[in-house]
């Protein structure tokens, strides 16, 4: 977890940095949730957040999208639990589910909670699609899948790739290889 929780701090630093329009702040969650468990992720989750808080001095505008790391959190393990998190398919359909949960719950955060701007490399984007002619609301939604598909895509395929070989670790190999075997009697 702490691992976990490093990883989305340095890459969200990263992110703030070079002013990237993506979080990169969720691949920890991701890989806490399909290795540890459930509660690990959702801690991960809600901890990140609370960390960006103090290192970027948000003034409250990171709490909130905790919802999104939850969001992934919950895909996630639900995946996993039912055996369907070990093919690069089941990462696709994971990754367009995580994408599309994070832009709703995203873009619900941004307009209602911070009036469409959140003081990230996304608002470029909402901004310029505001200008376009869109609502808010649909200027905040669509910024926010693009940059979702990509951004959860790499969370969820590094949960993929290392979750086999993190659980080896462990030394949970043999218990996931006896539950898959009981599963298939």
């Amino acid at each position: 977890m702490i691992a976990a929780l490093a990883l989305n701090t340095v890459l969200s630093i990263v992110n703030t940095v070079f002013n990237l329009p993506f979080f990169l702040d969720s691949i920890g969650t991701a890989i806490a949730a399909a290795v540890v468990a459930l509660p690990a992720g959702i801690a991960v989750a809600i901890a990140t957040n609370l960390i960006q808080e103090i290192v970027h001095s948000a003034g409250g505008t990171a709490w909130p999208f905790a919802l999104c790391g939850i969001a992934t959190v919950l895909i996630v393990h639900a995946f996993v639990r039912a055996d369907r998190f070990a093919t690069i398919g089941d990462a696709i359909l994971v990754s367009l589910l995580v994408a599309i949960a994070n832009a709703v719950l995203g873009g619900i955060i941004a307009t209602f909670v911070f009036g469409g701007l959140t003081g990230v490399g996304l608002d470029y984007l909402v901004t310029g699609l505001v200008a376009a002619g869109q609502s808010l609301v649909s200027a905040t939604f669509w910024a926010r899948v693009p940059t979702n598909l990509f951004d959860k895509a790499l969370a969820v395929f590094a949960a993929l790739a290392l979750r086999a070989p993190l659980l080896r670790l462990k030394g949970l190999t043999s218990t996931l290889d006896e539950y898959r075997e009981s599963r298939a009697r």
